[in-house]
C-alpha cells in the first residue's frame, strides 16, 4: 500500500453526498516580500527573460511613478506583476501576526517576514475556471514566484486568500526542487500544497483543532483534525498535506460520514463542520 492509499475513503451505505467540487476561485494573487527597497526593477526583468526566455516579459510600465510592472507570460497564462517599494499595507494582510503562529517559519525567519520592507504584487487573472485548470494555474504560478525568490534580498511568499499562509524562500525552493522534471498533471499524483495551502492550530472552546484554509479556492472542502491526541502536530501536518493533496490532484473527494485510515491501527471518520470536514478518532 502507498503512503496516499491509506487516505482513501471506505466505502460507507447511506453516506450523505457532500456539496464539493464547486467552481475553484478563478484569479489568484500572491506577495513577494522583499528585505529591502529596490532602486529599479530592470535587474528583476532581466532575470525573469533569463529563466523563461526573452519574449516571456513585457515592457516595464512606469505610468505609476513609484509602482512599476509588468507582465509575465509562461506556459501560455499571462502574469500582471508589480512592485511596491513599501511593506505590504495591514488592511491588505496582517504579516506580523501571520509570522508569529506560522508552523512553517523558523525562529530566525519570522522577523524577516515581520520586518520586510517592500514587495511584489502577482495576479493570474481568470485562468482557474475548473479544478485541472487551478491546478495548472498554481503550479506555474509557483514556477514564477521561486523565481523571483532567487534574488537576493527575497524572504518568501505570502498567498493572497482567505488564509495567513507565509512560505519562506528556503522552504520554497525545497518545494521548488520537488517540482522539477514534473508537470501540473504528473503521474505520480504530486502538488506543492505547502506553497498554497495553510495548515494551522487553534482552538474550539477548550478543544484543540488542526486545519487548512486555501482548499476552498480549489473549489474542494477544507480539512482538518478534531481533538487530535494520537498523532504529532509534525505528522497532522503529513496527513493534511497528503490529504490534500489527493484532493487537489482530483484522486480522492473526502465526503461526509466517510471512514478514512491513516494507518494500520487508525481510522477516523469525517464529520462535516460548514464547508470543513473534521476527522474524527485521531
Amino acid at each position: 500500500m502507498s503512503f496516499f492509499d491509506r487516505f482513501k475513503k471506505k466505502p460507507t451505505s447511506g453516506s450523505p453526498s457532500g456539496q464539493w467540487p464547486q467552481p475553484p476561485v478563478a484569479d489568484t494573487m500572491c506577495l513577494v516580500l522583499m528585505d529591502s527597497v529596490l532602486e529599479d526593477v530592470e535587474q528583476t526583468a532581466a532575470h525573469l527573460k533569463s529563466v523563461f526566455g526573452s519574449q516571456a516579459v513585457s515592457g516595464i510600465d512606469h505610468d505609476h511613478p513609484r509602482v512599476p510592472a509588468f507582465t509575465v507570460t509562461i506556459d501560455g497564462l499571462e502574469f500582471w506583476c508589480s512592485y511596491l517599494p513599501m511593506p505590504v499595507p495591514a488592511d491588505t494582510a496582517d504579516i506580523s501576526t501571520a509570522a508569529q503562529y506560522s508552523f512553517l517559519l523558523s525562529d530566525e525567519e519570522k522577523p524577516d517576514f515581520a520586518n520586510h520592507r517592500s514587495f511584489w504584487m502577482l495576479a493570474q487573472k481568470g485562468g482557474g475556471t475548473s479544478l485541472e485548470e487551478k491546478r495548472r494555474v498554481c503550479w506555474t504560478f509557483s514556477m514564477f514566484c521561486a523565481a523571483l525568490l532567487e534574488q537576493e534580498g527575497a524572504v518568501g511568499v505570502h498567498i493572497v486568500n482567505r488564509g495567513g499562509l507565509l512560505v519562506s524562500r528556503r522552504h520554497y525552493q525545497q518545494q521548488r526542487e520537488m517540482m522539477e522534471d514534473k508537470t501540473a498533471a504528473n503521474e505520480e499524483g504530486y502538488f506543492p500544497v505547502p506553497l498554497w495551502v495553510w495548515v494551522y492550530g487553534s482552538y474550539e472552546g477548550e478543544t484543540p483543532i488542526i486545519r487548512t484554509t486555501g482548499l476552498k479556492d480549489f473549489g474542494l472542502p477544507e480539512l482538518g483534525f478534531y481533538n487530535p491526541v494520537r498523532y504529532s502536530t509534525g505528522e497532522l501536518l503529513d496527513f493534511l498535506y497528503s490529504m490534500s493533496s489527493l484532493q487537489i490532484t482530483g484522486r480522492q473527494l473526502y465526503q461526509n460520514a466517510s471512514l478514512i485510515p491513516l494507518d494500520e491501527k487508525t481510522e477516523v471518520v469525517c464529520k462535516q463542520d460548514g464547508e470543513v470536514l473534521f476527522f474524527i478518532g485521531a
